[in-house]
């Protein structure tokens, strides 16, 4: 058996290299795999459109959301339950703040119209001595309310700021006027 020298062992592993870069070249078209891919297999922008248009269709729909909230009034955009419970926090907070303008928007026209609705002096030296023995008046909750077309009933659970434990529980009557909802007592 001849020997095998240093020169052959090199010569071997030169061809070796050469056949593997030959094999590369014939699948890539190149012998170096760090280069680029052919134009061929790159995406182009066209690609995203179907992302690009998905895209567009959330925001027109979500600028429209935006808009028609900023267009319609916030009583609109209430339930019917909603506006009950605002027409007779109003009317609560009017006598809180001593606003006898306020109480008057807040109430119906039955009431308005009745020889017992309260003048501004009475209303105000009621209400004001009515602070200054309890507090103000707080409402932790209004329940049971009942719509039936433009008439409303609920239970408006109050009490004073100053007398905590002294709980009250209100049956109201709110009537729709003019599209707004406005407390009455008949």
């Amino acid at each position: 058996m001849p020997g095998i020298g240093g020169g052959d062992v090199v010569d071997r592993l030169a061809a070796m290299a050469k056949s593997a870069g030959d094999r590369d070249r014939d699948r890539s078209g190149s012998a170096d795999s760090r280069e680029p891919a052919p134009a061929d297999d790159r995406r182009s922008w066209k690609d995203a459109w179907p992302f690009l248009v998905a895209f567009a269709v959330v925001v027109i729909a979500a600028a429209g959301i935006g808009i028609s909230y900023l267009i319609r009034p916030a009583d609109d955009r209430l339930s019917v339950e909603a506006q009950v419970q605002h027409a007779i926090n109003d009317s609560y907070t009017a006598r809180n703040d001593l606003d006898y303008g306020k109480y008057r928007g807040a109430t119906c026209s039955a009431d308005l119209s009745s020889d017992t609705f309260p003048d501004e002096t009475t209303f105000l030296d009621q209400n004001r001595k009515s602070f200054d023995e309890n507090g103000h008046i707080v409402i932790p909750e209004i329940t049971d309310i009942t719509v039936d077309g433009d008439r409303a009933t609920a239970k408006v659970h109050w009490h004073f700021d100053e007398k905590a434990d002294q709980k009250q529980v209100a049956d109201t009557i709110v009537v729709r006027e003019d599209g707004d909802w406005k407390v009455c007592t008949s």
